[in-house]
């Protein structure tokens, strides 16, 4: 389906998954409409329309907060760029009162702030179950409300990250019975990142 911006193909869409008794994935193109479709669509539905409904985002690893880096790096913070380091009580003072742990609460954080990279729940660093926050943990607690959710709000990269490795080492999205792909014109570029092959000559 193609059609202007602001005509209501979100809606279109989510009224009848969200009746279909259904668990069914959005993913979209871009962290942006993720965050449109579950702070300002899914909401309308349940406030002005009436809907009873359960729902969840979820981003990359990358995009939540690890708790236990966290402390760690506030012990002994190691900047590369001493202009971060403004940012190091802000995330710290921020971290005791979100809920999600996840980047896009912090309004004004640049994309490229380097210190995120030495506290984000970046999956080479997590240790999973052994770590001794991981009952606490941001990423533990999305997942477990995702396996409870109607609906899960995800974007493309992670629907084909989860694809590539849900057979040989588990699943990262819950199971779900439908996937509704919405800015469905980036799903060739983002596939081929996951699941293309390149020849040399």
């Amino acid at each position: 389906v193609e059609a202007g911006t602001g005509v209501g193909k979100s809606f279109a869409y989510l009224v009848p998954a969200l009746l279909s008794g259904r668990k069914v994935l959005i993913s979209t193109g871009t962290k942006n409409l993720q965050d449109q479709i579950y702070n300002l669509d899914l909401p309308f539905l349940r406030d002005r329309v009436g809907m009873e409904f359960s729902a969840c985002v979820m981003k990359g690893r990358e995009n939540y907060l690890c708790r236990y880096r966290l402390a760690a790096f506030a012990r002994e913070p190691l900047l590369e760029d001493l202009s971060e380091l403004s940012w190091i009580p802000r995330i710290v003072d921020w971290a005791r009162v979100t809920e999600s742990g996840e980047r896009a609460e912090i309004a004004d954080l640049p994309d490229k702030l380097r210190l995120w990279r030495d506290v984000n729940a970046r999956a080479d660093t997590c240790t999973g179950s052994r770590c001794p926050e991981y009952e606490e943990c941001w990423l533990t607690r999305l997942k477990r409300r995702a396996q409870q959710s109607q609906l899960v709000v995800v974007n493309h990269h992670l629907f084909f990250a989860d694809l590539a490795v849900r057979s040989a080492y588990g699943a990262v999205l819950p199971e779900y019975d439908t996937v509704i792909f919405d800015e469905a014109h980036l799903l060739e570029e983002i596939a081929t990142l996951y699941f293309g092959v390149q020849i040399s000559s």
